[in-house]
Order: C-alpha cells, then structure tokens, then sequence
C-alpha cells in the first residue's frame, strides 16, 4: 500500500484485521461483540462485521459508529437485526439511530430478549421521534433496563414519552447543560478518538436554551429512575407506582430563569405532576436546581410517606426555598444527606436554616424525625459550622450526624479536623444522644 497515508494504512489494516476475525471459526458462537469505529473505515463492511456477530448469537453487543449522518445509512440495510433474536444487551452510541432505522418499521423483526437497551447520544428524528422511539420499545416486550444519553427529545411534535410495563430501570440525560464546558466535555472526543475524529466541536446556537413541550412516564413497574433534563411545558402523564429510587436533575433553561424572575410574565411551565408522581419513593436524589423547580414550578408538593433517605446537592446560586416543606412532607424520612452546605441566602430558605433569623421559633427542623445526617464537602468555613450547630440545636431525634471535610478547602485558621470534631462536640444539642464523627477523605 505504498501510495497509501499512514493513516489510511491503519485503517486498511484494521478492516483486514475485522475480516480476519470473524473468518476465524465462522461456526463458532459469540457471546459478546463490540464495534467501535470511526469514519475512514467502510461503512459497508461495517454492516457486514454487525449481520455476522448477531448471525453467530451474539448476546452483549455494543455498536459504536462514529460516521457522519450521511454514511449511516449503508451500514443498516433492512436485515441487519433479522438475527438479533438473541440479543439480551445492547448499546447502540454516536450519530443517527442507524442500526434500528430500517428494522423499526419490519413487522419480523423483534427484540424478543432484549433486556438492557443503552442509547448514547442517539439523534432519533426531530419531527417523527416520538413514533419512532415509541415503535423501539414496543419491539422490545421484556425490556427491563433503559439509558438514553444526550437524546434531543424537545423538538419531537407530540411530546416526549416512555412506555413500558416492563421496564424497571430508566436513565434519561438530555442536553441541559448550563455552561459551554459541560457541552464540550459530554460530547467532545474521547482521548483515544481524538486523533481520528480531527474536527472541531462547536457549540450550537440553540445550546442551553432548548426544552422539552411535554413528557410522560408510564411505567407501572418502574423501580429506578434517573431523569435530567429541562422543566417541560408539562408532564402530562407519571406513572410510577412501583419507583423505589429516584435521581432528578431537572432545571429552568435561560429563558425560564428570565421569566421566572420576571414581575410581568406568568411562568407556563409546570412540573407538579412530576413531584407527585414519584411519591412513593424510598430513596431520593436532589439536585440543586430540582430544588427550585420544587420552588417555582410546582403548584403543590406530596407526603412522601415511604422516603427514608433524602440526598440534597448544594449550589451557592441555587436556593434552599423547597427545603423547608419537602422536610415537613416527609414523615418517615431516616437520613438526610447534604453534598455540601453551601446555597444562596434567601428569606425563602425558612428555618430550614440559620442564614436570616426567622421570625418564629417553630422549626421545620423540630418535627424532622431524621435520625442520621450526614455532611459531604463540608468545608468548615463559619457559616458552615454555624449551620451545622443550627441542625444540632434544632433536630430532635438526631442519632449519628456524620461530617465528611473537603480536602480542597481551605479550613479557615488553619482548623484541623479535631478542631471541628471538638468545636461541634461542645454545642448545644436537641438531641443529647448524637453522635458525632468528623472524618478527612
């Protein structure tokens, strides 16, 4: 291959070496098959490599097709997936929908065993996503565990939707980023594809601004939920009777910030389906910003009658305005976890804090029936180390209160960790029988 770059060498050789392969005991069965490629590589052979994995019984497949858009098409002819009968998992990652395109829309082929389905920043069709993603998962009938990364569900016409009575795990992660970094970082190039891939990543127009119309969970069975996203206009239907644990990471865009900030104008969107749809969790995960969509654009929130463990993520431009009502509506509620202390000061934070005096002595804190609280990040600054003394003085039922340092801070006058441990251990409690560890990870 004299005339050849050396980059092309390495190609050619890759495509020799795939054929070499899977020539090797053709009638030999596979159990696991990956395909990592990027473009420079035919896309034909691609297509070829996929038939004959599924064709000797893959289970485990994982196919990530870095092409551009344009060449997608010639590694999906209509039967690629006649033989994925046997597929229990598969990842499918990077560009258009590919491999399903064409299998969608055949009324033989069906995904009989398929049990865990991971999309990675699938582009499914902008106008027709919901057909189409809706025509995926009803060729999957015992589909258990779902991921989608990166899926640009805000423009499909008829609103974004999960359906599924048999799915128990579901991981949504849109493109909600806030800042440029976040997009570079999710979607530019591994290490290993960087040098391959040779483009520049630009960020689009549209980035941080886009959201979805309306969403739907109709999942009965569903145990696990991890969504991040944008607050939608709506969710017009959550069905999560059976959600043990959840992961919510749904915030305000710019333009909602804007309007919600606004004396004017009349914030439209609406997530208290959503809250009240998770009610009967066990487990749940905060994030900073889901705390104020709690806030702003919830009509109402429920008694969480069965959460035992509530984690909260702290962000110093983010308020604790919910905190105080999600502590009240959580009677059963065991361990409170705080990743870090730090949040914007409003008069909204109640008494759930010490930040500005309250103007009654009652506290939320009062009646919280927490009995572990722990603390990660904990940089011991004063205004944390008064907050920490707040919750000792106020929580009644406190058993353990456990307080892990960052290593990255700063302790202010050289405060060591058996200063905190000692300061904190001479406050005054509501709960005589606390104990107290302070511990440096």
């Amino acid at each position: 291959m004299p005339d050849q770059r050396p980059e092309e060498c390495k190609r050619t050789s890759f495509m020799e070496f795939g054929n070499r392969v899977l020539a090797l005991h053709s009638n030999s069965p596979i159990t696991k098959f990956s395909v990592r490629c990027h473009k420079g590589v035919d896309s034909y052979l691609v297509g070829d490599w996929i038939v004959k994995g599924l064709r000797r019984g893959a289970t485990d497949v994982t196919l990530i097709l870095l092409f551009p858009s344009r060449l997608l098409h010639t590694c999906t002819h209509p039967n690629i997936f006649f033989h994925g009968q046997n597929l229990i998992k598969l990842k499918v990652g990077c560009g258009g929908l590919g491999p399903f395109q064409h299998s969608l829309f055949r009324e033989d082929v069906i995904f009989t065993k398929l049990r865990t389905l991971h999309l990675n920043s699938i582009d499914i069709s902008r106008h027709y996503g919901d057909v189409i993603f809706a025509r995926l998962l009803s060729k999957c009938p015992v589909l258990e565990e779902l991921i989608v990364n990166c899926i640009k569900w805000h423009g499909w016409i008829s609103g974004a939707s999960v359906s599924s009575s048999t799915l128990k795990r579901l991981t949504i992660d849109c493109e909600h980023y806030y800042h440029e970094s976040d997009y570079m970082l999710r979607h530019g190039p591994d290490e290993e594809d960087s040098d391959n891939l040779g483009e520049p990543l630009v960020v689009p127009a549209h980035f941080g601004t886009q959201k979805p119309r309306f969403v739907s969970f109709d999942t009965p069975n569903l145990i696990y939920l991890n969504y991040a996203d944008f607050v939608a206009l709506n969710y017009a239907l959550v069905k999560l009777d059976s959600l043990v644990e959840a992961r919510l990471d749904v915030g305000p865009n710019q333009g909602q910030m804007r309007a919600r900030d606004s004396d004017e104008f009349e914030a439209p969107w609406d997530a208290t389906n959503l809250i009240m749809g998770i009610h009967n969790v066990q487990t749940l995960h905060l994030t900073s910003d889901t705390l104020e969509v709690i806030a702003d654009f919830c009509k109402m929130v429920p008694v969480f009658h069965n959460l035992n463990h509530l984690s909260i993520e702290s962000d110093d431009e983010r308020g604790w305005h919910a905190l105080p009502l999600l502590l009240i509506n959580c009677p059963s509620l065991q361990t409170l976890v705080f990743h870090g202390l730090y949040h914007r000061v409003t008069d909204g934070c109640g008494d759930a804090c010490d930040c500005i005096s309250p103007w009654s002595s009652s506290s939320c804190l009062s009646s919280c029936p927490v009995k572990i609280l722990k603390i990660l990040n904990f940089g011991a600054t004063c205004g944390e180390m008064s907050l920490v003394k707040h919750f000792l003085k106020k929580m009644p039922l406190l058993e353990q209160l456990a307080i892990v340092l960052d290593l990255d801070a700063s302790l202010e006058e050289d405060l060591r960790l058996s200063q905190v441990f000692e300061d904190l251990r001479m406050a005054p409690r509501a709960s005589p029988n606390c104990k107290l560890e302070v511990v440096n990870y």
